[in-house]
């Protein structure tokens, strides 16, 4: 009996001091001056993400050019780095064949012709019939046509530039054959570039054909590029589950050149509009985040979910408007419910 009663006032003891305690802080709480605070406005919008990728770059236009009929490599004229203009001569050839040839179809024109005129003679005369005379037409428009498919394959031993650029590589050599359709140099333009970055699937449907994009291209230092998406390729990569997406951008002093590395900048539309709070207004604790609201000059607690950054702000799902005031300075230690003075409002 003496063991209980001894317990039971130990017990009303501790309750004694523990009331004590707490009304001692309500009283220190009634006595502190309210915390200065700086806040900040939240805001909806609509959210633009920034992804930088590293892609690739290309010429405009590659070609490898190709000989369009047979004959002896007698002179290399470009080499390798050397710009070019359209019909600059690259390779020329020689068939001394194809010349002799040329000859002899030149006199078989001329030699149809000139039957071909008898015939219109004799004709008139009645000397011959028409079919005669059709049929000497007909030799000397084959004469004509064979002339003219020999005219053109002189011409080519002569193989020119198709565009303006730059000669990658001559691939044939003094003394070698060349046959038709054999590649002979490799030339690039890169007026115009291209670069091919592989964007990862999820970020696909943020993306529109003509979207400006910013392009840094360390070699060059950390200047910015302005370019704009030409096409997005349907056809993906299934073990990378990433998609190619081709950017373009003028090269009027040609620094850049192809193979070099580029940071693409792309800009991606969320869906919808976010409720964002500035960084700063994020407190985190064991339970999560929190925001402090200012509501007449106090601070109220709001758990809040995070999301994205988006330049300085952050998106949050919460008990939240746009037009609330969150504080975003002075928030470290307050208390759900304190007295506060705004002293600043932070833009």
């Amino acid at each position: 009996m003496a063991r209980s009663q001894r317990s039971t006032k130990s017990w009303r003891a501790g309750l004694a001091v523990a009331l004590l305690v707490v009304g001692v802080g309500v009283a220190v709480d009634a006595q502190r001056p309210p915390a200065p605070v700086i806040v900040s406005e939240v805001v909806a919008q609509e959210v633009v993400d920034e992804i930088t990728l590293v892609g690739t770059v290309r010429g405009r236009r590659t070609s490898m050019v190709a000989s369009e009929t047979d004959g002896k490599v007698v002179a290399v004229l470009k080499q390798a780095g050397q710009p070019l203009r359209t019909g600059d001569t690259l390779i020329r050839l020689e068939n001394d064949q194809l010349r002799a040839a040329l000859i002899e179809a030149l006199a078989d024109v001329k030699l149809s012709r000139f039957k071909a005129t008898q015939s219109a003679t004799l004709l008139r005369q009645e000397a011959i019939s028409e079919q005669t005379q059709r049929e000497s037409d007909y030799e000397l428009d084959r004469a004509q046509a064979k002339l003219t498919d020999l005219r053109s394959q002189v011409d080519d031993l002569e193989i020119e530039a198709p565009f303006n650029g730059y000669v990658v590589q001559t691939i044939a050599e003094l003394g070698e054959w060349v046959g038709r359709g054999e590649e002979v140099a490799q030339v690039i333009s890169i007026d115009t570039v291209r670069i091919r970055v592989d964007v990862p699937e999820r970020h696909l449907d943020g993306l529109r054909l003509s979207a400006a994009v910013g392009l840094y291209f360390d070699a060059l230092g950390s200047n910015r590029h302005d370019g704009r998406i030409v096409a997005i390729v349907s056809q993906g990569h299934p073990d990378s589950r990433t998609f190619p997406v081709i950017i373009e951008t003028m090269n009027p002093g040609h620094r850049i050149r192809a193979g070099m590395s580029a940071r693409v900048a792309f800009s991606l539309q969320r869906s919808g509009t976010a409720i964002l709070v500035h960084k700063d207004a994020l407190v985190s604790g064991p339970m999560g985040h929190t925001v402090y609201l200012v509501q007449e000059d106090q601070a109220v607690a709001r758990a809040v979910t995070v999301g994205m950054p988006y330049r300085g702000y952050v998106a949050v799902q919460g008990d939240l408007a746009a037009g609330d005031l969150v504080i975003v300075r002075g928030n470290e230690r307050l208390r759900d419910g304190q007295s506060i003075q705004v002293i600043r409002r932070q833009e």
